[in-house]
């Protein structure tokens, strides 16, 4: 529209729109196929699965991986404090808050790969944990449902849920809706998938994957960070800024 201030080509911001979640997904399956396979078998986000794994490590008597579980637990904790304070004192920047999390989950991941092959499991872990807090902290909603990137749990009964609406009462308007958690599905998939090749290639270096993936979610951020932006002409922009004037007068 000619004069316009902001075009919107979205309904929702870009740190809420489906490809990014589908980004967010795979970074989440990929660190965590990456820790549990090349570093002592212990989750970097999922912690559910570290607590199960700890419970069973207690009862079979095995101490020393009781202590690395908890201290990725701990990690995780940690990671989300210093997350949410990040959005206490950026509480109405919500797009600045988004790049800055993706900032600090690549420079978290950069350390590891830089740490190299003779670097200790524990730091690695702790480091992971802390990056996957972080993005479990920030992005919360997908589309204005609540949303987590972390673990498939909820996508799955999600799917099973609209699958029956199709199939069984025949309701054709949950499609998109199945589409959806499909994408998001199959994004943490294949960031497992391409992670636990990566490993088979390339051992510790396989980190790069979700490297990659952390890039591309800052480039999808930065090309639709106008998305969901109301849109305002020139002439309702000169009538907002004669209001905001008379008030201060």
């Amino acid at each position: 529209m000619k004069g316009s201030i902001f075009l919107r080509t979205q309904q929702y911001p870009a740190y809420q729109q489906l490809y990014f979640g589908a980004i967010l997904a795979a970074i989440a399956g990929g660190v965590d196929a990456y820790t549990y396979l090349e570093h002592g078998g212990v989750f970097a986000g999922l912690q559910t699965g570290n607590l199960i794994l700890m419970g069973v490590s207690l009862n079979q008597g095995e101490i020393g991986k009781v202590g690395r579980y908890a201290l990725a637990i701990f990690a995780f904790i940690l990671g989300t404090i210093l997350v949410k304070v990040v959005q206490h004192f950026m509480h109405q920047k919500p797009m600045r808050q988004a790049f800055l999390v993706l900032i600090y989950e690549l420079i978290l991941m950069i350390i590891v790969i830089l740490m190299g092959v003779g670097a200790s499991n524990v730091l690695i872990i702790v480091l992971l944990a802390m990056t996957m807090a972080g993005q479990l902290q920030q992005f919360r909603q997908l589309e204005g449902n609540p949303f987590t990137s972390l673990m498939m749990t909820g996508n799955i009964r999600n799917l099973a849920d609209n699958l029956y609406e199709l199939l069984i009462k025949q309701n054709r308007g949950v499609q998109s809706r199945l589409k959806s958690i499909g994408i998001v599905i199959g994004g943490f998939l294949a960031g497992v998938v391409l992670t636990a090749l990566a490993v088979s290639w390339i051992q510790t270096a396989a980190l790069i994957v979700p490297v990659l993936l952390v890039i591309g979610g800052m480039v999808y951020l930065n090309r639709h960070r106008y998305d969901g932006v109301v849109q305002m002409d020139s002439e309702t922009e000169e009538l907002t800024r004669a209001s905001r004037m008379s008030r201060r007068h």
